[in-house]
């Protein structure tokens, strides 16, 4: 019975993975993973499609507490080594700076975007924006984005036939 469960753990497992990473502000392309697997033919894309939404928000959710414990220590020693650790490059944070002057809250739903995507969450957290309305907004917009991504797949692969 083990051994019927190891593909569907290795496929979850992976994108668990490649999801998580790709929303920090680490580099990763889940997209990649996830096209790949749909387009194998995967049986259970629902599920695959959840896993990599939770993940993703899970790991931009991380970028927004580093954020905090940059806010929380920006005084102190152990804030100034987050700071140093995570520094984003000035022309960067006066973008994210006119994004949420401009946007506020809904700046979140920019975070699936790319190379300020990330930094968005992280921007958030060092705001103090709360958890769970920055989890609600992030997890719309990461969601959103593996919805179209499986979407425009699908299309694809019908178009191939």
């Amino acid at each position: 019975m083990f051994h019927e469960l190891l593909p569907h753990l290795a496929a979850h497992g992976a994108m668990a993975i490649a999801a998580f990473s790709a929303a920090t502000l680490l580099p990763g392309g889940s997209e990649a993973v996830f096209v790949a697997l749909i387009a194998s033919g995967y049986g259970h894309p629902w599920l695959l499609f959840l896993v990599a939404s939770l993940a993703n928000t899970a790991g931009g959710m991380t970028s927004w507490w580093i954020g905090t414990q940059i806010a929380r220590g920006a005084d102190s020693e152990r804030g100034h080594a987050w700071m140093k650790r995570f520094r984003l490059p000035p022309d960067m944070t006066r973008r994210i700076e006119r994004l949420f002057a401009r946007w506020g809250w809904a700046s979140l739903l920019f975070c699936w975007l790319p190379v300020i995507g990330d930094p968005i969450t992280l921007f958030a957290g060092m705001a103090r924006y709360p958890a769970l309305p920055t989890a609600i907004l992030t997890g719309i917009a990461r969601t959103g984005r593996y919805a179209v991504v499986w979407a425009a797949t699908a299309g694809v692969m019908s178009w191939l036939g």
